[in-house]
């Protein structure tokens, strides 16, 4: 008897389960996501007393092209945690979606010998999609270049210079709004390269980003929309942290009597809004990574039965 396809879940259905999985393992989700937000924190701690050992004279010039190199090695480093770490949130959120739970224990066993392949992937995706975007502005520079040749051209045949710039202003409208569809569709096909990293075996850098980009094919638009909802759900906790961040500013300056425009107070300005970024990505880390979790259970369920698999195992 011929199997039922499997529909896929909606986008309020698949929002409303990350935010469960979000809410009923808030404690153990935002332990993870604190060593997350920490491990991005760390390299710009290592960076801050380079500068007084250089004003004090406690380190030379040359001794620049040693710490360079090391700094961003341990920044990449960093990063690798912090990207492995927040996959781990989708390993067990997956887990608990396949009936299959694990603890952050075993979980992160399984997790942590990936840590330089979800750097690498990382990498490779964001050199991937800057390429790309880098394409799309050359193409635009392009355009104008040859817009303005012909309306020149056009001109100079005695035609008004205003109705060639019309066609051609709408034609270049038109043409944006389809290249900025086609960078959102693009860019929504590697919205889950870690996922696969995280909980499945035995794949690479590249492995990882094909099946991104095989599981999201002819799912682009519920998936982008599943994200703006999420967006929506996570706006009020953004701008309550704006909010915090500029009062906390102008209690800054005021109590300290800085100077708007003086060196300090942009200091100040950066340090705490940095410190906010890292609380309220501790927060939004385990909502976003319980969606992508939720989107590859839901996508693999339909294209690979794997509610079959997990049944009969």
């Amino acid at each position: 008897m011929a199997q039922t396809p499997l529909q896929p879940l909606s986008v309020g259905n698949v929002v409303s389960a990350a935010f469960r999985l979000y809410r009923d393992r808030f404690a153990t989700y935002l332990g993870i996501a604190i060593q997350a937000s920490l491990w991005i924190l760390v390299p710009f701690l290592a960076i801050l007393p380079i500068p007084f050992l250089f004003a004090f004279g406690q380190a030379e010039l040359s001794s620049l092209w040693i710490i360079i190199p090391l700094w961003l090695i341990f920044f990449f480093w960093c990063m690798a945690k912090y990207v492995m770490n927040s996959a781990l949130i989708s390993r067990l959120s997956f887990g608990i979606l396949a009936n299959q739970p694990e603890t952050v224990r075993e979980a992160r066993s399984q997790v942590a010998p990936k840590t330089w392949t979800f750097l690498w992937s990382s990498l490779l995706t964001i050199l991937i999609i800057y390429g790309v975007f880098l394409a799309f502005y050359a193409a635009i520079f392009l355009a104008i270049l040859v817009g303005s040749f012909i309306i020149a051209l056009l001109s100079q045949s005695g035609i008004p210079s205003a109705i060639p710039t019309l066609i051609i202003s709408i034609v270049a409208i038109v043409l944006l709004f389809l290249g900025l569809v086609f960078l959102i569709r693009f860019v929504t096909r590697f919205c889950i390269v870690e996922v696969p990293l995280a909980i499945e075996n035995k794949l690479t850098a590249t492995q990882t980003i094909g099946r991104s980009r095989s599981l999201t094919q002819g799912n682009i638009d519920r998936i982008f929309w599943i994200f703006i909802v999420g967006g929506l759900i996570s706006l009020p906790l953004q701008i309550i942290a704006s909010i915090v961040g500029n009062v906390s500013q102008a209690i800054l300056a005021r109590s300290l009597a800085i100077e708007p425009n003086s060196g300090l107070f942009i200091a100040t300005n950066l340090i705490v809004s940095y410190i906010l970024g890292i609380i309220l990505g501790s927060v939004l880390i385990p909502f976003w990574q319980s969606i992508k979790a939720t989107i590859y259970y839901d996508l693999r369920s339909r294209k690979e039965g794997l509610d079959l698999q997990l049944r009969d195992r």
